[in-house]
């Protein structure tokens, strides 16, 4: 892949990919060496890229996983959701999938600090008891905010999706 093909294919990615670096991370300037990184390693990967059938998707999961590595390195929780790259909806559905989950994680960007550090944790594979030993919160509080949280974030995807 020549520096032209890649910068048409990949370069146009980055504004969506920088603000999901931000609203992760937490602070611009980890997210602008998240993005350093990412485009670093996309151009080191760039003979592999050729093969690649969803750019978003497979930028999506190296920046995540650049983003886990960043937490995991200073020791700290998320601040936002971490993404999955299992669409939402049915995986043809393209921009509406994207644009569905961009509001799905605005919405969870936006619970109190409480709530979105609990949820963030279990979507990152944390057990109820990681997540008490974490929090210090007993375990039936852990609990009901997890509920409590899942059932609004169904409620949005519900109203958002219609």
């Amino acid at each position: 892949m020549t520096a032209e093909q890649f910068k048409e294919r990949f370069l146009h990615l980055y504004p969506k990919l920088f603000a999901l670096a931000q609203a992760t991370l937490g602070n611009d300037e980890e997210a602008k060496d998240a993005m350093q990184l990412l485009y670093m390693r996309l151009w080191q990967r760039r003979v592999e890229l050729v093969e690649v059938e969803n750019d978003v998707g497979f930028c999506r999961t190296m920046l995540l996983n650049i983003c886990r590595d960043r937490w995991r390195s200073v020791g700290r929780e998320p601040e936002c959701l971490p993404h999955d790259t299992e669409p939402l909806t049915e995986p043809h559905s393209g921009f509406e999938t994207d644009d569905i989950r961009s509001q799905v994680e605005l919405f969870i960007a936006r619970l109190p600090d409480r709530q979105r550090r609990i949820i963030t944790m279990r979507i990152q594979g944390a057990t109820t008891d990681e997540i008490v030993a974490a929090t210090a919160l007993s375990v039936d509080n852990v609990r009901t905010i997890l509920s409590r949280t899942r059932q609004m974030i169904r409620d949005f995807y519900n109203k958002i999706s219609r």
